[in-house]
């Protein structure tokens, strides 16, 4: 509820001296004031959002029951896959033995396990996985015996967080990288006999994270990370701690090692500073140099797979955001040559991941996403060419075959470095009829190296099918995907080029005709924008993309109608000091560094903070409590600048999230107020704002 001073009686200002508490003060364009109710609900606090609607609950209902579930590995002896999915309130660890078998539950846990591999030594049948605590990313790690159903803690340092577990041949020890309160990494081992007993090797406040393990035990691939494009695979001698680097140490970007049968090379990926990411082998003497195994892709090969045996090579590779499998034969390769291709598959409009062959079988487990499958579990029968599907999550009593599968487009990007391939997933209403136009969602990634990929997401199906909002994920540069080049396009004082992509997105939109025939018509042409209304148009991302959200209202404001920032970054400056202290070193490479001048001046020019008198349109900010990464604080900041315009400014935190919600509660209601925020600000023609909020 807002309410104007200037009409309040004396007997309503009594009955606000007692609930002073729970409300707020802004001031609004006239120097008056807006009254900002707060209230709670469950674990969120509340302000300015008004109480659930029940037609939008009900309607919304059976997208929130959809459960698309998560593949994690084979079973250390490969009799099932270990799967994550929800049937409470947060995701947990399943087993399904058998395809379309039954999926038995072995995880109970408050907070949801995203994470778990499986004890390849079928000697010792246990898994390791990851959780934290309300979203503060501090991991700790658990084992869990598949034969006795124990849970054994393994860390327990909240001040701590560890990563990147991974089990030694032998089946008793493992590893993992520690970044403690002082951000310092190290390299640890340790051995499910003695668990919680750990040797640690320092490596300073550079991120380490093991990969590997060789067959004899004695030494360690691991990788040191400096930023998205500048990774470096090293080797591990345990007895002696040295490091010697197997790839360049500067412009190149390496990822997923793992040792050959024999231990004498190692395979990976890299982009060995090319525009496109490809696999290679290198031979560990030291001499050797990395060689690449198949012939250059135009698109990054993103994971790879060896059978058992290294008989076959299975890589995915990237192909505009969907996925193409092709698996080789390693034994019939002849020296020079790449090896046979034996099957190929490509996946159209849908994204596999997690490739992983049988540990003794030509096998190969995957997990496919596409609008309509909910990341479910496949195996493909390499030698038949057989796929069979192992899980079928249910999208909450819908036909997930009418599920709107997105279309590509392409538009012109930025200004005075404009690029001529920007992408977007465009999710358009169906049955729309001649003269209807119907308003737009941008739906921005993060990362800012994410990439909008035509995934499953039960909300965008809403969005479009009951509330006919036609949703656009773009790709603007500094997107992962599309090449070494584009990525960096947006780094350091290049930031508002990415910005001005948007912008572009936006002219994409509104230089249509204004009369459109029905969807389906033949005469209707070929550009699906010619559906979109100019008038009716949101931003709405998380984290970088929750910046850029923020920066779209202060550049775009009188071309749109509400914005949306979850966890989004509302100045650098401030987040560079407040964010975590082990990414701090990582952001800088890729944002700038707030402690040069010239750095820190472009921070306040681009900064929805400092310029949000630009917003002048309503504006929902979502916030973790807990968040590690983009601390409350930038949440908390734009809101009340914003407010300070005189703008509607609804905010909504969890004190039991951190970055992001994962909790079924919080997410259900934050889509539920979601929707009211876009169902009350896309209704109607955007009206003309002043011409100073415009750039």
């Amino acid at each position: 509820m807002t309410v104007n001073f200037r009409s309040f009686s004396r007997a309503a200002l009594s009955a606000l001296a007692l609930c002073a508490l729970q409300c707020s003060v802004a001031a609004d364009e006239a120097g008056a004031s807006q009254l900002i109710t707060q209230r709670s609900e469950g674990a969120l606090t509340l302000e300015g959002v008004p109480e659930a609607d029940a037609l939008d609950a009900a309607k919304l209902r059976p997208y929130l029951e959809a459960r698309p579930g998560a593949v994690f590995d084979w079973l250390p002896q490969g009799n099932g896959v270990l799967i994550g999915a929800r049937f409470g309130s947060t995701q947990q660890l399943h087993v399904v033995r058998t395809a379309m078998g039954a999926r038995t539950q072995i995880s109970f846990e408050k907070e949801p396990i995203t994470s778990a591999i499986s004890n390849r030594n079928s000697q010792y049948p246990s898994l390791i996985y990851a959780k934290d605590f309300g979203g503060n990313e501090q991991f700790q790690l658990f084992r869990f015996n598949l034969v006795t159903n124990q849970v054994t803690e393994l860390t327990n340092n909240p001040e701590a967080r560890h990563t990147s577990a991974v089990f030694f041949p032998d089946g008793v020890r493992y590893a993992f990288s520690k970044t403690d309160a002082s951000a310092r990494y190290s390299i640890c081992t340790g051995s499910i006999e003695s668990p919680g007993q750990h040797q640690c090797i320092d490596q300073g406040k550079e991120a380490f994270y093991p990969q590997d393990v060789s067959p004899d035990g004695k030494r360690m691939l691991v990788l040191r990370t400096r930023s998205i494009t500048q990774n470096t695979l090293l080797e591990l001698e345990l007895s002696s701690k040295k490091l010697r680097a197997l790839t360049p140490e500067k412009d190149t970007a390496s990822y997923g090692a793992r040792y050959s049968l024999d231990g004498n090379s190692v395979w990976f990926l890299s982009d060995m500073g090319e525009q496109y990411q490809q696999l290679y082998r290198r031979s560990l003497t030291a001499s050797a140099k990395p060689e690449a195994v198949l012939p250059p892709t135009n698109g990054d090969i993103e994971e790879f797979s060896l059978s058992g045996d290294e008989s076959q090579l299975a890589v995915n590779l990237n192909r505009d955001g969907s996925s193409d499998v092709a698996i080789f034969d390693l034994a019939a390769r002849k020296a020079g040559e790449a090896p046979p291709l034996l099957q190929r598959a490509n996946s159209g409009n849908s994204v596999i991941s997690r490739l992983s062959f049988h540990p003794s079988q030509n096998r190969l487990l995957l997990q496919l996403s596409s609008a309509q499958s909910l990341n479910d579990a496949y195996v493909l029968d390499v030698d038949s060419g057989r796929m069979e599907r192992y899980t079928q999550h249910e999208a909450g009593g819908l036909n997930a075959a009418d599920f709107i599968i997105p279309s590509r487009i392409q538009y012109t990007g930025g200004k005075g470095a404009k690029i001529h391939n920007v992408q977007a997933f465009l999710y358009l209403p169906q049955a729309i009829k001649a003269g209807e136009k119907v308003p737009s969602l941008l739906l921005l990634h993060g990362g800012p190296e994410s990439q909008a990929r035509p995934q499953f997401d039960a909300w965008v199906q809403f969005l479009v099918r009951e509330l006919r909002i036609a949703v656009i994920a773009p790709n603007v540069r500094g997107s992962s995907g599309y090449g070494r080049k584009f990525l960096s396009m947006d780094n350091g004082l290049l930031r508002q080029d990415a910005v001005d992509d948007l912008g572009s997105l936006l002219d994409w939109i509104q230089s249509k005709p204004s009369e459109t025939p029905a969807l389906g018509d033949p005469e209707a042409g070929s550009s699906e924008a010619q559906y979109l209304d100019p008038q009716r148009i949101a931003l709405m991302g998380g984290s970088y993309g929750g910046f850029m959200t923020l920066a779209g209202m202060v550049n775009f404001s009188p071309r749109l109608k509400a914005g949306i920032s979850i966890v989004g970054v509302s100045d650098f400056t401030s987040f560079l000091k407040n964010t975590s202290a082990y990414r701090r070193d990582l952001r800088r490479v890729e944002y700038g560094d707030e402690r040069d001048a010239k750095t820190r001046a472009f921070f306040d020019q681009i900064s929805p903070l400092k310029n949000a008198s630009q917003i002048r349109v309503p504006l929902f900010v979502i916030q973790g409590a807990n968040d590690p990464r983009v601390p409350a604080s930038e949440a908390q900041q734009i809101a009340a600048a914003v407010r300070g315009n005189g703008v509607m400014v609804w905010t909504m935190t969890a004190a039991d999230e951190g970055h992001g919600f994962r909790k079924r509660a919080n997410v259900d209601r934050m889509r539920l107020a979601v929707a009211a925020f876009l169902r009350q600000n896309l209704s109607a023609p955007a009206t003309a704002l002043a011409p100073a909020a415009v750039r």
